[in-house]
């Protein structure tokens, strides 16, 4: 293909790409008017019944009013991973359950399964209405209620209902009254065929947290170049040879261009003009001090999620690789497997911090099975050129940039650091995926293995009933494990559910 066409095919593939995996994406006007974000979330209470305390039967009900003003800067969705709901602080069944309510601790929730979105954007208010119904023994109740968006509780919406409860005069009727059974208090889900403790083992012997080299783009002509690197905040870094020899210093944070000539075979290498060296074989821009970031000054790599970013700044090294079985000139960056973590954006940062740690655990695991088990081997002597792409083909990795916009998963790879999936001791092949239609695939069923694999059966997946798959639908749902987080679901649960018969081990 010319360069024209390439740039239309990857364009078009990187369109789709979003569409099919990015469980956050708005498809009405641009992404950021459909705001997840939870931490800005705030409410003010307009009106409200029930001021004073009324006093009514035994069992009878009452109906109850509310006016909220959503005063913050997000929208108030009823579709998606954190739908807008008005439920009791405890999540367990309320004093003044009644069974027209949406379940047992949540009187409503904004919308319907089935019915079209619903959104409250800012400075729209909304009425909820609903009916409370009094318990069945006489005395005082209270009971505190506020809005969530998911599991989070937006600010400012916190209301105390009171209700005094006289006995009733009416003759009891048989059979006894429908009050739902105490054993119905906690609902009952799907992830909870888990145990909850979380038993993470240890490797034996301990391993050094390894390192992983990340393929990002490549050039297959001499339009495409040169390419051109410099350090931030003018950080001194060396260009060695893939020996270890020094060939360069930039001592003020020089921005380097690297042309390559594809009919010799010679990559060269320039400084404001003036050709610095000529050599057969890669170079490395290797930080002199490991905080440095380098800056990919000729990529723009963006937009991203709706977002108008350029995700061109990496930690670690940088090496410039041709590679002459696909007659490509790659541009690779090597760091520790901490930091490419770290630098993954698969999910809000937003997402409950039980799945957070989910995600962390499965990119890391599959991080670390492309270590052990290569399949970028199309170079002369069949090794790996790099472990993953940065892209869906693996994994989404953005660098430097991710890692500093996603502060929530960044400590959620602190808190799970070096801790991968392994099933009989060894490394899973941790598939994850957007959104299942209510199970998820055998991995031979789809091809994403040739024979079947222990660890990645097909399960019934309730969060995904009704919706439509996004992905190959093998391994870890992304948003049916952020329902469950959201349910109440640790990190532990959410893993051993959609991973069969795994354990997790840390390895360093």
């Amino acid at each position: 293909m010319k360069k024209k066409e390439l740039n239309k095919f990857f364009g078009l593939v990187f369109v789709i790409g979003i569409l099919l995996f990015d469980p956050f994406l708005s498809l009405e006007g641009s992404a950021s008017n459909r705001v997840y974000a939870l931490s800005v979330s705030r409410a003010e209470i307009v009106e409200r019944d029930l001021v004073s305390i009324p006093e009514i039967e035994a069992g009878q009900s009452i109906d109850f009013q509310v006016k909220y003003k959503n005063v913050s800067s997000v929208d108030w969705l009823s579709v998606g991973p954190n739908p807008l709901s008005l439920r009791n602080l405890q999540r367990k069944t309320s004093k003044f359950y009644d069974s027209s309510w949406y379940n047992l601790y949540t009187p409503v929730r904004l919308g319907k399964d089935g019915e079209a979105e619903v959104g409250i954007r800012p400075g729209q208010e909304v009425s909820f209405t609903f009916k409370l119904r009094a318990p069945e023994q006489p005395g005082l109740y209270w009971e505190k209620f506020a809005l969530f968006l998911g599991a989070e509780e937006i600010d400012g919406s916190r209301i105390e209902i009171g209700i005094k409860v006289k006995p009733s005069t009416a003759v009891p009727e048989q059979p006894t009254p429908t009050q739902p059974e105490e054993e119905e208090e906690e609902e009952e889900y799907y992830w909870q065929s888990v145990p909850a403790e979380i038993k993470i083992g240890t490797a034996s012997p301990q391993i050094e947290e390894p390192e992983i080299k990340v393929g990002l783009f490549f050039a297959e002509e001499e339009q495409e170049l040169p390419i051109k690197i410099r350090a931030l905040n003018n950080a001194p870094y060396n260009v060695l040879s893939p020996q270890g020899d020094l060939l360069t210093r930039a001592t003020q944070g020089d921005e380097l261009e690297i042309d390559f000539d594809f009919d010799i075979e010679r990559t060269f290498l320039n400084h404001q003009g003036q050709r610095i060296l000529m050599t057969d074989s890669y170079l490395r821009f290797v930080p002199v001090d490991e905080n440095t970031i380098f800056e990919i000054s000729s990529w723009n790599n963006g937009p991203f999620w709706g977002m108008q970013v350029n995700d061109n700044r990496f930690q670690g090294e940088i090496w410039v690789h041709y590679n002459p079985s696909t007659q490509r000139l790659w541009v690779i960056n090597k760091l520790p497997m901490e930091k490419y973590v770290s630098g993954i954006h698969e999910v809000s940062d937003e997402a409950p911090f039980e799945f957070l740690k989910a995600q962390a655990i499965a990119a890391r695991t599959y991080a670390y099975y492309r270590l052990i088990d290569p399949k970028y081997t199309n170079t002369p002597d069949k090794s790996p050129h790099f472990a993953v792409l940065a892209t869906q083909a693996d994994q989404v990795y953005r660098g430097y940039n991710a890692f500093q916009r996603n502060p929530n998963f960044v400590k959620a790879v602190n808190e799970t650091r070096g801790i991968i999936a392994t099933y009989n001791g060894n490394p899973i092949l941790a598939y994850y995926f957007a959104q299942s239609d209510g199970r998820t695939r055998n991995s031979e069923e789809v091809n994403m293995t040739k024979d079947p694999v222990p660890y990645l059966k097909g399960k019934i997946d309730p969060p995904g009933q009704g919706k439509v798959l996004k992905g190959h639908g093998v391994g870890l749902p992304q948003i049916s494990g952020i329902v469950a987080a959201n349910q109440g679901a640790n990190f532990f649960q959410i893993l051993k559910y959609y991973y069969t018969g795994i354990e997790l081990t840390k390895f360093y």
